[in-house]
């Protein structure tokens, strides 16, 4: 059986590096969904939960900013939607997208705090519920386990990238064709010395001819 080519390495590990082994950090993003879906049922804002915001049917009157309900949204995605289906399907296209949208989740819980307490709701009473601190900390924890498992080589990658490596250091049709313009030089150098001999003998019959003469 042959030996895989360098671009059948490379296609082997660019389809290693579209698969996730996750080890024991899935467990990390089981208990970070499992305690992101507990906080829905608690109050993110004055009575209302995280599980009416997220289905818009908070009571009326009820002020809601735009970026505790960006948050709500894009944690849902983070954890419960790309998270989840990370685990279970173990591709890193899914954690990237968990990783990305949990980031921007979290500069929208920043945002939706620091305005829920400087705003009229909070002089009124209506102030940040549990649950949204709750669900914080998940995405929290989520995070740099994204980060570490879309960004960490498997050790299959690092054994394709070290044999295409050693093809490419060994490379037989490189050492062919350097070894074939090498003869080409040598083949060159060798017809312009029988082209100076000629005329050096040329040149020598010339002159025995002319010593006939005299």
């Amino acid at each position: 059986m042959s030996n895989p080519t360098q671009t059948e390495l490379a296609q082997q590990e660019k389809h290693s590096a579209d698969t996730l082994d996750l080890g024991w950090h899935q467990w990390l993003l089981v208990g970070a969904i499992v305690v992101y879906v507990v906080s829905l049922f608690l109050p993110f804002a004055g009575d209302t939960t995280g599980l009416q915001m997220l289905t818009f049917t908070e009571a009326d009157g009820m002020s809601i900013a735009v970026t505790e309900r960006l948050f709500t949204l894009l944690s849902f995605l983070c954890l419960v939607v790309f998270t989840l289906l990370t685990v279970i399907l173990r591709r890193t296209s899914l954690a990237l997208l968990a990783w990305m949208a949990g980031c921007v989740a979290l500069v929208m819980a920043l945002l939706g705090l620091w305005l829920r307490q400087t705003s009229s709701a909070a002089a009124a009473g209506v102030t940040s519920g549990a649950g949204i601190y709750v669900a914080i900390l998940a995405v929290i924890v989520a995070i740099p386990v994204l980060s570490v498992a879309w960004m960490r080589r498997t050790p299959e990658q690092k054994r394709l990238e070290e044999q295409r490596r050693e093809q490419t250091e060994f490379n037989p049709v490189a050492d062919l064709q350097t070894d074939a313009a090498t003869q080409a030089v040598r083949r060159t150098d060798g017809a312009g010395s029988i082209v100076d001999d000629r005329r050096q003998r040329a040149a020598q019959r010339h002159r025995q001819t002319g010593y006939a003469h005299d």
